[in-house]
């Protein structure tokens, strides 16, 4: 006959796999113990199912005691024996907590019905005793008001009740991420960090979808297009963007500054943003086509991002200032540091906040000029053009992150 895990066994995690590695190797060194019988109830394992499962790979024939108390107790036995002989972390102990809640709190009202006891008589048969196995649990018989049930699983599990909300958070989007630290294969942390992932990704679906039923606007234009290919309808007071960091894309820098020499009005200014690692390559690239101006700090907020293959960790980036070839900046005055009040990645995995790119244009640029941004992303730059009364032309590679642009900026 098979037997399969009753559900109380399945609240708590299977072994790792090189925890069961090491039982399989010794079982089949040492034979199976008599001594750690598999513990039946309602027709299923409530204890020993790393022992069944090693034992049916080794074609062992193990040994099998029934369980003889009620299902409260069988609860409580469960329980027991896996926090005394199971060595979890916080996280699994924090989602375990959450499947425990609904046992937990039946228990309670079953003990609070009774006076304090749940099932009765002497619930070992004589096999049940005649085994040498860790005795059932004692039920708690204070008869004081019992705490609410998060609470209270939070302390027999050992965890704060603030981590057992956050898992509860992660269970309610997606049950499987909760599964995975439950299981040891994810912290809580990236749990959270991919409910949030999913989250935006959902809203930049559905901004997308409203961004494709946009009208058209005097104000702004967002084109899909590659600014290797763009043709640009008309010329720019500034171009302001955030190309990407990565290496593969050093060669966009060069298109960036050969096609700006057309984009540009005379006296404009390409200001863009960049990382540190390839500064050295950018300037000889962009010196090809245009005329080096500045080059000024972007303070970026919170923890320093860490460039390991540098061992720097930074703060802030540069944004190059480039004019044409043979002509005068012929705006206003600004100081040459700007700065980022938060972080935004809701929309763009590489975006920029709203307040940093409204620092800029707002320093930079008088109401009534153009502004061209051609990695448009997800339309930032474009709302701090408007914000300052500016006309904003964009150019976006992929067909979401303009309709979400078209999204944002009609709002």
């Amino acid at each position: 006959m098979q037997y399969e895990p009753h559900e109380y066994a399945n609240l708590f995690p299977m072994m790792r796999e090189s925890e069961y590695q090491e039982l399989l190797d010794s079982m089949k060194k040492n034979g199976y113990f008599s001594s750690c019988p598999i513990i039946l109830f309602e027709s299923a394992i409530l204890d020993g199912r790393n022992r069944y499962r090693a034992a049916q790979e080794l074609n062992i024939l193990p040994m099998f005691v029934q369980f003889a108390g009620d299902k409260f107790q069988a609860y409580e036995y469960a329980r027991a024996t896996n926090f005394a002989h199971k060595h979890w972390t916080d996280d699994q102990l924090s989602v375990i907590a959450l499947d425990l809640m609904p046992y937990e709190t039946e228990l309670a009202k079953q003990r609070k019905s009774a006076g304090g006891k749940t099932g009765g008589g002497d619930h070992k048969s004589a096999e049940y005793k005649n085994q040498d196995v860790a005795k059932q649990p004692h039920l708690d018989k204070d008869k004081k008001r019992e705490p609410p049930a998060r609470a209270k699983v939070a302390q027999k599990t050992g965890v704060s009740e603030s981590k057992v909300k956050r898992a509860q958070a992660v269970k309610n989007k997606d049950e499987k991420l909760a599964d995975a630290v439950k299981q040891g294969t994810m912290t809580l942390a990236d749990a959270e960090k991919k409910v949030k992932a999913q989250e935006r990704d959902k809203k930049r679906v559905e901004l997308a979808q409203a961004g494709a039923m946009v009208a058209k606007s005097d104000k702004w234009h967002v084109y899909q297009g590659d600014i290797r290919t763009w043709d640009a309808p008309r010329q720019y007071d500034f171009i302001i963007t955030d190309p990407p960091y990565p290496r593969e894309f050093l060669p966009l820098w060069e298109t960036l500054a050969e096609r700006a020499a057309k984009w540009l009005k005379p006296g404009g200014l390409l200001i863009a943003m960049s990382g540190q690692s390839y500064l050295d390559e950018i300037y000889a690239m962009m010196s090809k086509h245009l005329q080096y101006y500045w080059t000024s700090a972007y303070l970026t907020p919170g923890a320093a991002a860490s460039l390991r293959q540098k061992q720097v960790n930074t703060q802030w980036k540069p944004l190059l200032i480039y004019g044409l070839n043979e002509d005068k900046y012929s705006g206003k005055i600004f100081n040459d540091v700007f700065t980022s009040g938060e972080n935004d990645k809701d929309h763009h995995k590489w975006g920029q906040s709203v307040s940093g790119m409204t620092d800029i244009v707002s320093k930079v640029c008088l109401e009534g000029q153009y502004i061209l941004d051609p990695f448009c992303g997800a339309g930032t730059t474009g709302i701090a053009a408007l914000n300052h009364n500016c006309f904003f032309d964009g150019v976006e590679l992929l067909e979401e992150n303009v309709n979400i642009s078209r999204a944002r900026l009609s709002e």
